[in-house]
């Protein structure tokens, strides 16, 4: 906004020309009067202008004369801008500030009045559009700030309660720690003792373990000797086998000898027999024949004898034999026995070892835990200290939380307060007409309203404060607006697909720019059927019957912008149209560059140098340009139809062109300020974004709750212009 200073030098040079005004109008007037005297008073003046019409008095009578009607002239146009000054302040007066700025051209000899009066106007309208963007975020904080201490009280009188109870519980715990180091206590003294059985257990299993390996030791001294015994058993076994075999052998012998006897008797009979018969001849062979039969005999009795020794010593042979198989057998089987006593004495000896082992692990073990126990029970009188100072401290802090709860009721009592003040700001700001204002009247049944818009620009945040704005102002008329906000990068598909989701989801109304060719037979449909569709920053074609199109008349903004071009190169230059040629926004492009190429063929010595295919980011804007003058430094002026104007400001300073050339854009940013007091950028025209996003919304509601049809057809935004004159107050706000 302006200073006091500023307003005291404007004041100073308005009060200034309004004398020299009357001064210099009485003087022609008097002067004017003073010469047509002469003339009224009869002929002869008359006559002497007939008869010299160029003598120094005619001259001077001609040039009052003309003196005379260029001052009427300038003092109706004079008049005439000071009603179109006053007629604004009069609307200003009244609270519309919804109002284009007054064109300069159309105010000349007043041009700093109406910049001053652009200024203030546009500095209200900043200031109101700030307040209502301050408003949405406080209503937001406020509305959490509100959730958050209903949540904080009803927490803190859980609290309350909880700590009270936790008072109680803690009295509790301190007797049970109370309990539990007495108890902690009784089980170190009875884990001391268990280890002090442990560690005489584990002694005896020691000398267990040294028992049973010595044990083990001699088991395995006594295997080796049975195992001696039983082979020199079995080498019995084998001697009385080879026994009987030779006595059986002998056996055979003396049943031949037997045989033999036998066959010799037979003979010394029939000796005898052959002898008797002999006579006195054969005495001798009857001898022999005798001493045969005796020895046969005597043989035949010491082989029966033999035979009967042989037949016992078999028979004793066969018990021994037979006894020592036995034995054998049973050896075997004896040995098998302490083979597996001996296997059962070596199992005892590894588990003792393993006992052994165990126990002095467990020994370890129960030693650690009368450590863990002794630390546990200096911990545990640790722990009935601060069981002792928790209850003390809870006690403190539930006194605390009663004086929090007390303190959280003022803190809700000035959030209500807040609420109404914030109340009043919004009442405060709806006598300032900057947009249009819902009816009382509430929607009998939910309503649902789409608002469709892209959000890859800083335009487009501008248009959803708005929103923000309409969706804070009805949110008690039982209506739900629903943003969405296309992000970078979006197509005409992505459009489409959440078009199609809300009327899936059977929106009452929808709110979109018509960008997308393939969405206008989606709309025209949804009019046919009587849902209201409001277009906005670019209409629909004829076709879509649309209840109307709140924006700019981007043709007209071409032209203005033409005209700004002309100021800035005083009328002479040659300029570069940056434009899009494909894709979303083209058709604002292309109305805009048409516009100002149109109003461009009054100025004769102005001249379009070349276009540039751009979109509306500034990286894009400024490869294009920088590109085109990298081949065409004669140039003076850039018209850029979109966004992105940034990137040609920082083509032109990299060019060296800066102070050269001027560019003329569209749309309010920071950076286009800052370019704009660097005197890079000429003009920014403004095309109201926060009404664009707010007002259709509005409208629409309107129309659906009580009827009501907007304005016109064609409702355009407000016509603002930011130059050096007054980009300061805005970068400063």
């Amino acid at each position: 906004m302006m200073g006091g200073e500023s307003q005291k030098k404007l004041t100073g040079q308005i009060k200034a020309k309004i004398p020299l005004l009357i001064i210099t109008s009485a003087i022609c007037i008097l002067l004017l009067a003073v010469l047509i005297i002469p003339l009224l008073s009869g002929k002869t003046a008359l006559a002497n202008i007939a008869v010299q019409p160029f003598n120094f008095f005619n001259i001077i009578l001609i040039l009052a004369v003309i003196a005379a009607v260029s001052l009427m002239i300038i003092i109706s146009r004079f008049f005439s801008s000071l009603e179109l000054i006053n007629s604004h302040a009069n609307m200003l007066a009244s609270g519309e500030l919804n109002i284009s700025d007054i064109r300069l051209d159309k105010t000349k000899g007043l041009l700093v009045l109406t910049r001053a009066f652009n200024d203030m106007k546009s500095n209200l309208l900043s200031f109101i559009e700030l307040t209502k963007g301050n408003v949405i975020v406080l209503s937001d904080s406020i509305d959490k700030l509100s959730k958050s201490l209903e949540s904080s009280y009803k927490g803190n009188e859980h609290i309350a309660v909880n700590i009270n109870y936790v008072a109680e519980k803690a009295q509790e715990q301190l007797k049970i720690v109370n309990q539990t180091i007495e108890g902690i206590q009784g089980i170190s003294m009875r884990v001391e003792a268990i280890s002090a059985s442990i560690a005489n257990i584990e002694d005896y299993v020691e000398d267990n373990v040294k028992i049973t390996k010595s044990g083990t030791e001699h088991m395995d001294q006594f295997y080796e000797q049975l195992n001696t015994i039983s082979d020199n058993l079995n080498n019995t076994h084998e001697f009385f086998e080879n026994l009987n075999s030779e006595i059986k052998e002998i056996t055979e012998v003396s049943e031949f000898i037997i045989r033999i006897s036998e066959q010799l008797k037979l003979l010394g009979i029939n000796a005898s027999v052959e002898a008797s018969k002999a006579g006195e001849f054969s005495k001798g062979f009857t001898v022999v024949a005798n001493e045969i039969n005796q020895l046969a005999a005597k043989t035949k009795e010491g082989i029966a004898k033999i035979k009967s020794i042989v037949e016992n010593i078999i028979n004793g042979g066969s018990i021994v034999s037979e006894s020592i198989n036995r034995s054998v057998n049973s050896f075997n089987e004896s040995k098998e026995t302490f083979n597996t006593v001996k296997e059962f004495f070596h199992t005892i000896n590894s588990q003792s070892t393993l006992l052994n082992n165990g126990m002095k692990d467990i020994y370890t073990e129960i030693n650690q835990i009368n450590t863990f126990t002794k630390e546990t029970s200096s911990r545990g009188e640790a722990l009935h200290s601060a069981s002792n100072e928790i209850s003390l401290k809870t006690q403190e802090i539930a006194a605390v939380t009663q004086e929090e709860l007390a303190e959280l009721e003022e803190i809700k009592h000035n959030t209500q307060q807040l609420n109404n003040m914030l109340t009043n700001i919004q009442n405060l700001t709806r006598k300032f007409r900057t947009s249009i204002m819902p009816v009382e009247k509430a929607s009998p049944s939910k309503l649902k309203i789409a608002f469709l818009a892209p959000m890859d620009h800083a335009f487009w945040l501008s248009v959803r404060q708005g929103v923000l704005y309409a969706q804070m102002e009805l949110a008690n008329k039982n209506v739900h607006v629903d943003y969405c906000g296309l992000p970078a990068g979006y197509d005409q598909s992505d459009f489409i697909n959440a078009l199609n989701g809300y009327i899936k989801e059977g929106y009452d109304a929808f709110i979109a720019p018509g960008f997308f060719v393939d969405s206008f037979p989606i709309f025209s449909k949804l009019t046919s059927k009587g849902v209201p569709v409001i277009s906005f920053n670019h209409d629909f074609p004829s076709e879509v019957k649309r209840l109307a199109y709140y924006g700019p008349d981007t043709y007209q903004q071409g032209v203005e912008a033409a005209k700004l071009m002309y100021n800035a190169l005083n009328g002479r230059g040659n300029v570069l149209v940056a434009r899009r040629d494909t894709g979303v926004g083209t058709g604002i492009h292309e109305q805009r560059a048409k516009g100002f190429e149109d109003q461009l063929k009054n100025y004769k010595k102005m001249n379009i140098v070349g276009h540039t295919p751009v979109d509306d980011t500034a990286e894009i804007v400024y490869a294009q340009v920088k590109e085109f003058l990298a081949k065409n430094k004669d140039v003076d002026g850039i018209f850029v139809a979109g966004g992105g104007p940034s990137g040609a400001a920082r083509a032109i300073t990299e060019a060296g062109l800066k102070g050269k050339a001027k560019v003329v854009c569209f749309d309010h940013s920071k950076e286009i300020f800052e370019a704009i007091r660097d005197g890079i950028i000429y003009a920014a025209i403004g095309q109201d974004p926060f009404g664009q996003g707010h007002d259709p919304i509005i409208y629409i509601y309107n129309y659906l709750v009580d009827g009501q049809k907007p304005p016109s057809d064609h409702i355009p935004t407000r016509f603002d212009i930011v130059d050096y004159h007054n980009v300061d107050d805005l970068l400063e706000s």
